[in-house]
């Protein structure tokens, strides 16, 4: 009998020690970094795809990698690059710029190796980098030594994104002025909050469930939906491109407020959230970006929550502003006497005027690789590299090494801000 139990023991430790190696072997193979490199920029159909641009160039023939399925010549000032897909006989040749997007990858995405011969290697990212779990790792990050982001310290920065045009801030278009939106409240309420993506870092839906104890919101939409979006916006409303259709415009404009938060807490990234609400002409209340003041077409564009330390307190504020149109109108001077005040926002779109456009974002950034593999010809390849605090998501050094969250600190920092807004 004792044998026996000796024997099953036995045969059990030698599992756990297999298991042991197996685990050993698993950990030491995932400390290597993968690259997604990202989808077609020209595909626009549905779904998900396979092929993924590579920017060439030869000093020697460019016509040789034209015949590689090249997708198009970018012409550059005097400089010309290919365009490419990626292919294996591509990444044999060492004159390529890669461009990566980690915000693209998916599990019908094929992993791509790193490939640290590779001399330019871009990052571009439209989304806040809380989408993406390997941004959250510098050594990642640091594999990429340009990149064309959201944040105004990158190469090829486009902080405003979703403004669309400077014009559309004075424009009267969608503008409802305050004696016909205070007949509107006979049928809607004073505030609309306009959401289906209720997972994220900041907890949005945390902060409205207990605002709405103090005010009437009409929330459409899969998060705290009360009422029934109309039929004809039910697509335009979560679409990205009928975001900003004439009728979800029109829509928003009724409503004196809107809340606008973000899905994450990072400098410089403002979503069509804000700029939507300024655009008709609707007074956004504002949780996000912390530089989100920079980019205020005037002093006072939006009501933001870090001025209020509780749900209550900015019931009472917008109490206020409902009693009070003039009080009410100091929020949109942008549309009731068509001013911009902030020649920092001024300035930055003088300045980068492609970045209202995403096409020209793609078009600036792969010229701008293309210069970088001209260059190479004259001289050595470039070493500068991207570092965590290149995204401006501040985070306290603090929640990093107590490890809040291992796979995401972000998310519990974040979370740890609108929970502290929520109390009372």
């Amino acid at each position: 009998m004792y044998k026996a139990v000796l024997r099953t023991i036995s045969d059990e430790t030698w599992w756990i020690l297999l298991a042991c190696v197996c685990a050993i072997i698993w950990n030491s193979n995932s400390n290597d970094y993968y690259y997604y490199i990202a989808p077609d920029f020209h595909n626009d159909t549905a779904g998900y795809v396979t092929e993924y641009p590579v920017i060439l160039w030869s000093k020697h023939s460019t016509e040789h990698y034209i015949q590689l399925a090249a997708d198009y010549i970018a012409v550059c000032g005097k400089l010309k690059c290919t365009v490419a897909r990626y292919s294996e006989e591509i990444q044999q040749n060492v004159n390529v710029a890669y461009i990566f997007d980690p915000h693209t990858w998916s599990p019908h995405i094929p992993l791509v190796p790193p490939h640290p011969a590779i001399a330019i290697r871009g990052l571009f990212l439209t989304e806040s980098p809380t989408f993406c779990v390997e941004c959250m790792d510098e050594r990642t990050i640091r594999s990429f030594n340009f990149s064309s982001t959201y944040s105004r310290y990158s190469d090829v920065p486009f902080p405003l994104q979703w403004i669309q045009s400077l014009d559309n801030i004075t424009s009267k278009k969608y503008y409802i002025d305050i004696v016909k939106k205070n007949t509107f409240l006979k049928e809607i309420s004073p505030i609309l909050y306009l959401q289906s993506h209720c997972l994220t870092s900041t907890e949005r839906d945390l902060y409205v469930q207990e605002l709405i104890k103090y005010q009437t919101i009409d929330s459409f939409g899969a998060c705290l939906n009360n009422k029934e979006i109309p039929l004809n916006l039910r697509r335009d409303s979560f679409y990205m491109s009928k975001l900003y259709s004439e009728d979800i415009l029109k829509f928003i404009a009724r409503y004196k407020f809107v809340i606008a938060i973000e899905n994450s807490v990072c400098n410089d990234y403002v979503t069509e959230k804000f700029w939507r609400a300024i655009h008709v002409g609707v007074v956004p209340i504002y949780f996000g970006s912390p530089s989100i003041r920079d980019w205020f077409p005037n002093k006072k564009s939006a009501i933001l929550l870090e001025d209020f330390p509780s749900p209550k307190l900015l019931s009472t504020h917008i109490d206020k502003l409902m009693r009070n149109d003039d009080m009410y109108e100091e929020y949109l001077e942008h549309k009731t006497k068509g001013i911009i005040t902030n020649k920092y926002l001024r300035n930055e779109i003088k300045a980068r005027p492609y970045q209202t456009d995403i096409t020209l974002i793609i078009e600036k950034f792969t010229c701008f690789l293309c210069e970088k593999l001209h260059g190479m010809n004259d001289g050595p390849a470039p070493h500068r590299v991207i570092n965590e605090s290149h995204f401006n998501c501040p985070l306290p050094r603090s929640a990093l090494t107590q490890r809040v969250n291992p796979v995401n600190p972000w998310v519990s920092y974040t979370r740890s801000i609108i929970r502290n807004l929520t109390r009372i």
